[in-house]
């Protein structure tokens, strides 16, 4: 199987580095096929799946958290992968402070105990009934990936790249082994030791090779999937998903009706640093949110399939209960109004005026700033444009640009301004909440965030409400209540302005392939750069 997603565009990046445990690496096969978790969940159906791990227990005041490994696992080397790995693994993420979930887990964990190769349990530092969830749990791009210590202990683990192919590193407890890595490719190749299949857990997949490839442009991904060259690619925008298939009966996606593909976990906004004035200023960011038309965006960048996102988490079913609980808040505090003489008012207030070329202008400066993005995304991308013509339109000296290296600009904040995602929340709002907002991850600019907190905003008051929902299960009463006081001060901040859902159409090649995945009944959505990507291979079936 062979598939292309949108990142590293032109060539990988990452051809010997396999450490994916820092920022940087891309999501071609590593992330996604060979490594697995202790459990996975199906954000389509709320569905928990045992995997590597086969039951946890929390302690009455959710505490420590003991967890049984699945007898029989084993690394890609035939190694037992046993509690011990995962201990070293939470030991060395914390110890290294590069290391994307290294501040996360020292917050969190006060120590870990090993009672025999099976079995673990995880002290916490304070009431956490949502450790196991963030942790232990593949979902879309978050969970921890696990360390075989046999390889990495006695490794500087900030630079080790995990990656000898002598040695057959990387190492995985996924049934597929890196057997190729070049610049334009890596292969995969299914491994039939895996422990899966021989302790009867799971059948061996049908998939024996996956070729993954860097991000390319859409017309070429449209042209390989009208020619087979490729089962899978990154989304499509409606009209390029209308003219592949109008030419490749074959290609098929998740739904058959508008909007044909999945909600993804990632409402986009216009993300604003706001240690870079004016940024700094929630007048200046609500000027810049009445300046941005929406509707315009959905009509235009999505031919009518998408819609707008008044706040930054996905409409899935448990999210319904806080969406409803701010529903005066959001007549209140409109994010999704559109209305240029608000723009006038507030900008006036603030002591600008607009010059010859009609840009707001202010002791002689205007406010100029470069928007940027993923060269390739398929919510991103359409709308960049888009947005950033709206905001010229109101006044605003916005550029935007595509640059590769668009991620390291926005840790380091040396981006002013991106479109871009809120990954996180998929039952309840504490996650994205925690990740994005939460003062704890504020760095200077200048210094990695490690992809939290792009905005560079905090509040101290609102820490405290996270803070007090992160001791909370999805389910709690008291998380609504808490949500509420929440929105009761980000709603007026705004650290950034809200603008579509993400709605991803990907295009499937059902010529050699079938069982892919489809609404309703998702087994896992069909994002295969997520880390739930092995369970499409898993589910494949070859056409006979």
């Amino acid at each position: 199987m062979a598939g292309l997603g949108g990142e590293h565009p032109g060539g990988f990046t990452d051809v010997d580095n396999f450490n994916i445990w820092v920022p940087g690496f891309s999501r071609s096969g590593y992330s996604n096929f060979a490594s697995q978790p202790l459990f996975y969940y199906n954000m389509m159906t709320d569905k928990f799946i045992n995997w590597a791990g086969e039951s946890f227990e929390y302690n009455s005041d959710f505490t420590e958290v003991a967890v049984k490994i699945r007898k029989g696992v084993t690394w890609s080397d035939g190694t037992p992968f046993t509690a011990k790995d995962v201990a070293f693994t939470i030991n060395t993420v914390i110890a290294t402070p590069t290391m994307s979930l290294s501040g996360d887990l020292k917050r969190r964990v006060k120590s870990v105990t090993v009672v025999d190769d099976q079995n673990f349990k995880v002290a916490l530092n304070n009431k956490d009934p949502q450790f196991v969830f963030d942790t232990f749990t593949f979902r879309a791009d978050v969970g921890l990936h696990m360390m075989p210590e046999h390889v990495w202990k006695g490794q500087d683990a900030a630079t080790f790249k995990f990656y000898d192919p002598d040695k057959g590193w990387p190492l995985g407890i996924g049934p597929y082994k890196l057997v190729g890595t070049t610049i334009q490719q890596k292969i995969w190749d299914l491994d039939p030791n895996w422990w899966g299949a021989k302790t009867g857990f799971q059948p061996l997949p049908k998939v024996e090779r996956l070729i993954f490839l860097p991000g390319m442009n859409e017309i070429t991904m449209a042209q390989m999937l009208v020619t087979n060259e490729i089962d899978m690619a990154f989304s499509l925008t409606p009209a390029n998903m209308k003219l592949v298939q109008s030419q490749n009966k074959k290609i098929i996606t998740s739904r058959d009706t508008p909007p044909y593909g999945y909600m993804d976990w990632w409402p986009i906004g216009l993300g604003l640093n706001t240690m870079k004035p004016p940024f700094d200023d929630k007048e200046i960011r609500w000027a810049i949110s009445y300046a941005i038309d929406r509707d315009q965006i959905v009509k235009f960048a999505f031919s009518g399939f998408n819609e707008p996102s008044a706040l930054p988490f996905p409409p899935y079913p448990g999210m319904k209960p806080f969406f409803d609980a701010v529903k005066d808040l959001l007549q209140q505090y409109n994010t999704l109004e559109y209305n240029l003489n608000k723009v006038n008012d507030i900008m006036t207030k603030k002591g600008y005026k607009k010059d010859a070329q009609g840009m707001w202008t202010k002791d002689g400066k205007k406010i100029t700033f470069d928007i940027i993005t993923f060269p390739q995304h398929p919510s991103t991308t359409p709308t960049i444009p888009i947005v950033t013509e709206q905001l010229r339109k109101a006044g605003f000296d916005a550029t935007f640009s595509l640059p590769a290296d668009y991620g390291s600009r926005m840790r380091t904040g040396e981006a002013a301004a991106f479109v871009w995602g809120h990954g996180g929340s998929m039952r309840d709002p504490w996650k994205s909440l925690d990740l994005l907002y939460h003062s704890k991850y504020v760095k200077p600019i200048g210094t990695d965030n490690l992809g939290f907190n792009y905005y560079r905003w905090g509040n101290k008051n609102l820490d405290a409400l996270i803070d007090q929902m992160g001791q909370l299960q999805y389910n709690d009463p008291k998380m609504v209540d808490l949500f509420r006081k929440a929105m009761e001060i980000w709603l007026p901040e705004l650290p950034d302005p809200q603008l579509v859902q993400t709605v991803i159409a990907l295009p499937m090649n059902s010529t050699y392939w079938t069982n892919w995945p489809k609404y309703p009944d998702y087994y896992i959505h069909e994002g295969f750069w997520h880390r739930t990507g092995y369970l499409i291979a898993q589910n494949l079936q070859p056409v006979s």
